[in-house]
């Protein structure tokens, strides 16, 4: 029985030290979105925080191709019912003929240059997105986000030692924005 209590409080112990009170210096955060309505859809522009780990930033230099998801799901607030998801890529690359890192967003194709990674997360920090939803009845709603580091489109030989590393953990918490659609 002693045993025991001593095996548990080890292991307790061991956890504690493992999730350390420490604060990684990347991860990926929603600061603020502002909805706006559209016919037949919403304007959504987000603010957010975008820092890589350094082992995210050693795969990208090494001609790894990363892909951020931004989640979002619209609920009306009355039921909470989800009226309407989507989800939105946006991959990065490296290229190292030019020495410049590109940006493209897999909905339209467009793809873009920045000399600096910073540049390209300083695009990304503020990102206006229209969110078809057909038409939509007056009342209270919610648009719940993330944006998270998609470890399931990196090459097959990385995917299973990134699911346990914490340097590949970067997926922000699920942020919830209510908002009012007027008649």
């Amino acid at each position: 029985m002693r045993f025991c209590a001593n095996l548990l409080s080890l292991m307790v112990l061991g956890l504690t030290a493992c999730g350390g009170a420490d604060t990684p210096g990347y991860s990926f955060t929603i600061n603020d979105v502002s909805v706006t309505s559209a016919y037949k859809s919403l304007d959504v522009h987000l603010r957010q925080g975008l820092e890589l780990s350094e082992q995210a930033r050693e795969a990208l230099e090494h001609g790894i191709t990363l892909t951020i998801s931004l989640e979002m799901e619209l609920r009306s607030d009355n039921n909470m019912i989800a009226v309407r998801r989507d989800t939105r890529l946006y991959m990065l690359r490296y290229l190292p003929l030019n020495e410049s890192y590109q940006l493209q967003d897999d909905r339209s194709g467009e793809k873009w240059a920045f000399p600096r990674l910073r540049h390209l997360f300083a695009a990304l920090a503020e990102l206006d997105v229209r969110l078809d939803t057909g038409p939509l009845p007056p009342g209270s709603y919610e648009l719940r986000t993330r944006i998270r580091l998609d470890e399931s489109r990196l090459p097959a030989p990385m995917r299973l030692p990134t699911w346990y590393s914490a340097q590949w953990q970067h997926d922000s918490e699920w942020s919830v924005w209510p908002f009012e659609l007027n008649a």
